[in-house]
């Protein structure tokens, strides 16, 4: 996923159509005079070269872009007015380095009337270029398909004809030749990466690339959450609830999702955080909060539909067996890792984080691993959060080694002893919740905003933050930490990991995680008024542990995980060589019917 991640940063996005406008008529100009005035340096030649920068290229591209929008491609998402003119830009550029390139031939190695000819394999250009966009792209197909990509050629081959005067059937001819060449190189290069998405994943390449362009550039979850369930399997899990409160009211609730929120944007459980969030404050009017549990890409939800199933079981809970014990907080502290946490009755709440180095989510495996061990120790049930607070700005950070893994659970473990060792006594328990209308997702801040939950636990006052958000940049959570402390003995600073912050951006890693685009102060103003309002409300409650277990539920996948990601590799890797095979042989041959003409 880190390979995957870090060919983000290839991703653009256009200017505004009337820019566009603007870069197509320069180029027009700009390429179409040179080209004329390296044949003959006159003001005869200058003014043709105008012409037909204006009557054959620029006049009929944005009319011919206008209607085909209007009428073709009017319910394709991705191919609008301004995306469509974007690739007349693009075609106008090699249009004219065509044109400049048969004037050079035409005036220094003596091929006589290479501008002439040039001007029309630059529309067998046009066409090939216009076919293979069109079809990588947009979602058409078809008819409609042949349509786009022929309606502009045929329009600038009529006025180019009109320009000159000047046609014959040797000319037709090699128009079509050329034109069925490219187009045949192009049919050729798509199949071969088509194959490899076929072989890895069994889906072809292309489909899983439109599948991504429509959610990215439109939010359309369909066909790209289709291809996931397709590709995804089934696991059995589990989501972890502490109900604050009482038989009579619940106060708050703390949910712990063993689901990973992703892969990106509005796919599959990206918006878990958020969903669960809604969803039990719709049924209980109680602050929720919902902090990250050890879990990764592979257990991203492969749809939105297997989302309502995670809702769906977590609101059918009925808290029982509640205590009104909790222990003081106890924190294992060490060079690469650090652990917080206190019992409630027999159940444990245990966070961990490596804080302040770089960390991306703590596999599922260690999670497993504290709790066979805690299990050794005596504990009936332990509840884990990744606290998912610290990454650098670098555009990728690297999987958790060995070590660093080895202290993680010990840091845990031995929280766990020591915590095991606290009395327990009555507790109490403040909420509040915030969401600042200054922060949006394109900042990495989610929908789900701040909540703070305080507890008073034998004199000892804890407050726990969770922001809704993908990761902290490195620093900050010291700086909330910081500025909590003389109001709070235990701090400490969760984000939900949501996903619908990812991929709405062209940024390095496809999104800002918390404070990497916003106000430190302004952030922590809010953290710490949330935080004393939490204060404020503390009242005495009691607390009920449930794990759901959720059965059947689909998910993306270890193994298929591993194969999507790696695709975009292979794919680019492939590209990499079969390009140069298929397309400069090609070149040459679709060039050939013009020279001996």
């Amino acid at each position: 996923m880190t390979k995957a991640v870090g060919h983000y940063d290839k991703l653009f996005t256009f200017p505004k159509y009337w820019v566009l406008l603007v870069l197509l008529l320069l180029t027009s100009l700009s390429g179409s005079i040179v080209a004329f005035t390296i044949t003959q340096l006159t003001m005869e030649s200058i003014f043709a070269g105008l012409l037909f920068a204006l009557k054959v290229f620029f006049f009929p591209t944005i009319i011919i872009d206008y209607i085909s929008r209007e009428t073709i491609t009017k319910t394709e998402p991705i191919f609008d007015l301004r995306r469509s003119t974007s690739l007349s830009v693009v075609i106008s550029v090699g249009w004219m380095v065509i044109l400049i390139i048969g004037s050079i031939l035409q005036v220094f190695f003596q091929f006589s009337h290479a501008l002439y000819y040039a001007t029309f394999f630059s529309i067998c250009v046009t066409l090939a270029i216009r076919f293979f966009i069109l079809s990588t792209v947009t979602q058409l197909s078809g008819l409609k398909l042949i349509l786009s990509t022929l309606i502009h050629p045929i329009t600038i081959s009529i006025s180019n004809l009109l320009f000159w005067n000047n046609w014959s059937i040797q000319l037709l001819v090699a128009l079509i030749f050329s034109s069925v060449i490219l187009v045949g190189a192009i049919f050729l290069f798509l199949a071969i990466i088509n194959r490899k998405g076929r072989r890895v994943v069994g889906i072809n390449t292309i489909l899983l690339f439109k599948g991504f362009l429509v959610n990215w550039i439109r939010g359309l979850v369909q066909p790209l959450e289709g291809y996931f369930d397709k590709l995804g399997v089934e696991v059995n899990t589990s989501i972890n609830l502490f109900v604050f409160g009482n038989h009579d009211k619940v106060k708050t609730i703390m949910v712990i999702p063993a689901i990973h929120p992703g892969p990106f944007n509005n796919l599959g459980s990206s918006g878990l955080p958020e969903l669960i969030q809604w969803s039990i404050e719709k049924k209980y009017t109680a602050i929720t909060a919902v902090p990250h549990g050890p879990s990764g890409h592979e257990l991203d939800l492969t749809s939105q539909s297997q989302c309502d199933k995670v809702i769906e079981e977590i609101l059918k809970i009925n808290p029982l067996n509640f205590t009104t014990k909790a222990s003081k907080l106890v924190r294992i502290v060490t060079k690469k890792a650090q652990a917080a946490c206190q019992f409630f009755g027999d159940t444990a709440l245990l966070t961990l984080t490596c804080a302040p180095n770089s960390m991306e989510d703590i596999p599922s495996a260690v999670g497993s691993e504290i709790i066979q061990k805690g299990k050794l120790l005596g504990i009936k049930q332990i509840a884990i959060i990744d606290a998912h607070n610290s990454i650098n700005t670098a555009k990728t950070v690297p999987p958790f080694s060995k070590e660093e893994v080895q202290e993680l659970v010990f840091v845990a473990v031995e929280a766990l002893k020591y915590a095991l060792k606290e009395v327990q006594q009555s507790f109490y328990v403040g909420v509040s919740k915030v969401v600042p209308k200054e922060f949006t997702t394109n900042q990495g801040i989610g929908p789900g905003g701040i909540v703070a939950l305080v507890l008073l636990v034998q004199g000892q006052k804890i407050v726990y933050i969770i922001v809704d958000g993908n990761n902290m940049i490195v620093g900050l959570r010291d700086k909330i930490i910081h500025a909590l402390s003389m109001y709070f003995d235990e701090c400490e600073i969760l984000t939900t990991d949501t996903h619908i912050v990812n991929a709405i951006s062209t940024i390095r890693r496809g999104y800002y995680s918390v404070g990497e685009a916003i106000d430190h102060e302004v952030l922590i103003s809010y953290i710490k008024d949330t935080a004393m309002k939490a204060k404020e409300n503390v009242e005495k409650v009691e607390v009920s542990f449930t794990q759901v277990n959720i059965n059947n539920i689909r998910v993306l996948g270890e193994e298929k995980l591993v194969d999507l990601s790696m695709l975009i590799d292979i794919t680019l890797g492939t590209m990499k060589w079969v390009a140069p095979l298929i397309f400069v042989p090609a070149f040459i041959a679709a060039i050939l019917p013009f020279i001996f003409i």
